[in-house]
């Protein structure tokens, strides 16, 4: 099976690339929680069944963030694309670029590219979705454009969100967060100086306390203050699976 090639667009008219039709997913998919693996899934599962490439749409950050100059996710983006490539294997992942001019695109032109470069037939999202500048395109508008039948959609559970995982990864409750990912989460740390490391996935502090971990196949317990903890260990930046909190 192919490798997932991910491609950078700027949604610029004239851009041009090597794609067959194929059903999309579009999402920034933060965290990749229960309704992410969904959605994801229904595209790749509707690609196998029409025989169809699928791709993966995603965006470098949400537009919030930009506009605001903040940082608000819980999963490095190196980390997010890694799951993507291992778990889900899409033809494409296409990054749209955030930034002044792709933001000022209406929603209109959105479609048409997602039609006209992109070759996109059939539509994975949320029904939450919005698009375009300052967000006036809607599901509504993708089903006028490409069929009601073309635009398949999934309706927004409240109890599942990275909004409820930003607040349970505050509050330390680790049990909630597997429930609302269906996995474990998994925490990455760069060393700031000696054996002394910090989060650097999220902005966010996750609660002070003893956790229990799996590092390179390892189960060990930290302690965890203001996001820092300590290691012995001879890298620089090391990605450990949270299995739950002791204290």
């Amino acid at each position: 099976m192919d490798t997932m090639i991910k491609i950078e667009t700027f949604l610029n008219e004239n851009e041009s690339f090597n794609f067959e039709e194929s059903v999309v997913c579009i999402g920034f998919f933060d965290g990749i929680h229960k309704m992410h693996d969904k959605i994801i899934s229904k595209a790749k599962s509707i690609s196998e069944n029409e025989n169809l490439n699928w791709n993966i749409i995603t965006f470098t950050e949400k537009v919030s963030d930009f506009l605001n100059k903040t940082n608000n996710n819980i999963q490095l983006k190196e980390n997010k694309y890694l799951q993507f490539k291992n778990k889900y294997n899409p033809n494409f992942l296409i990054e749209i670029q955030v930034n002044k001019e792709t933001i000022t695109k209406s929603a209109e032109y959105f479609c048409d590219f997602l039609k006209t470069n992109l070759k996109v037939k059939k539509i994975v999202v949320g029904d939450d979705f919005r698009f375009g500048y300052k967000g006036t395109g809607d599901v509504q508008l993708l089903r006028s454009f490409f069929g009601e039948e073309n635009v398949i959609l999934f309706k927004r559970v409240k109890e599942i969100s990275t909004s409820l995982v930003r607040e349970n990864i505050i509050s330390g409750n680790i049990e909630e967060i597997k429930r609302i990912l269906d996995r474990n989460i998994f925490v990455t740390f760069k060393k700031i100086e000696d054996k002394k490391f910090s989060i650097i996935d999220f902005n966010l502090n996750l609660a002070n306390g003893l956790y229990e971990i799996k590092m390179d196949s390892e189960i060990q317990e930290i302690e965890i203050l203001e996001n820092k903890t300590e290691f012995n260990i001879g890298k620089d930046v090391v990605t450990v699976e949270v299995l739950r909190r002791v204290m």
